[in-house]
């Protein structure tokens, strides 16, 4: 008489069915599980294209100077105020000069006389009234002057400052008719149209920023996008911030960027990450 009950030899189809699903689930499972590990695992995802990075930067004067003096003398002119602009060679700050002008002409004398006692000396020598201490005595004295009167003379030549390269005046810190402090910067200027770029990248990215590669500069106060160029890279790595400076120019002069304005550099690389 039946009972109901399955034999022992067989498991029912449902129980059958829930173990094919559960295998199925579990060989999802540990697929996804490898494909996570391998991922973290450092495996490389290849990218075509970076996109475009914006990083930091600020211009900056390649040539710049603050003129001073070791004159202790008034100055007499001022030929560039601030904001002027000026050429190679154009006086900047001429000093007055009067006292040292009269101590060369002083020197002058000197120096004529310690020859003039060289002189006697040699001919007293050859007459044999002196002796050769004598000469060599008067002509150590005559090259001392003569050291001295060159001293004066290089002095002299400080009294007027001349502009080492074309470019304009940013900071005047002293008047006509005053009296300069000994080192201490009187005028500071910058060349005029010789600009670099000075930008802050990660430090990873160096061996793609060589020279010649081009990008766009927007500078913040003009709110214009300019053409440049990399120049060279900096000598350090910073290892706190993992950052570099790389120096660019701009591909054409323009009047309207001056140095320390600042913008953000958009440089596009190509490539594997």
């Amino acid at each position: 008489m039946p009972t109901g009950r399955p034999s022992r030899g067989s498991a029912p189809r449902s129980r059958r069915g829930f173990s094919r699903a559960a295998g199925v689930m579990t060989w999802v499972a540990l697929t996804g599980a490898i494909q996570a590990l391998s991922c973290a695992a450092g495996e490389p995802q290849r990218v075509a294209a970076s996109a475009p990075q914006p990083w930091r930067g600020v211009v900056r004067a390649v040539n710049q100077a603050a003129l001073s003096t070791d004159l202790v003398t008034p100055v007499a002119a001022i030929g560039a105020r601030e904001g002027e602009r000026f050429k190679a060679g154009d006086r900047l700050i001429e000093f007055d000069c009067k006292r040292q002008q009269h101590e060369l002409s002083a020197l002058s004398a000197i120096v004529r006389e310690a020859q003039v006692t060289h002189e006697s000396n040699v001919h007293l020598v050859r007459n044999g009234a002196s002796n050769r201490n004598d000469v060599a005595i008067a002509h150590a004295r005559m090259q001392k002057a003569a050291a001295e009167h060159a001293a004066m003379q290089q002095r002299l030549s400080g009294c007027q400052i001349a502009a080492p390269f074309d470019g304009v005046v940013v900071e005047l810190a002293v008047n006509a008719h005053e009296l300069p402090q000994p080192n201490r910067p009187l005028m500071t200027i910058v060349s005029d149209g010789h600009l670099e770029i000075e930008i802050i990248v990660p430090s990873r990215e160096l061996p793609r920023l060589v020279r010649g590669v081009t990008f766009e500069f927007t500078v913040d106060e003009t709110r214009r996008g300019y053409a440049a160029h990399v120049l060279r890279a900096g000598g350090a790595v910073d290892p706190v911030s993992q950052t570099a400076k790389i120096y660019a120019a701009f591909s054409t002069v323009f009047d309207a960027v001056v140095p320390g304005m600042s913008g953000t550099a958009v440089i596009t690389i190509i490539g594997a990450r």
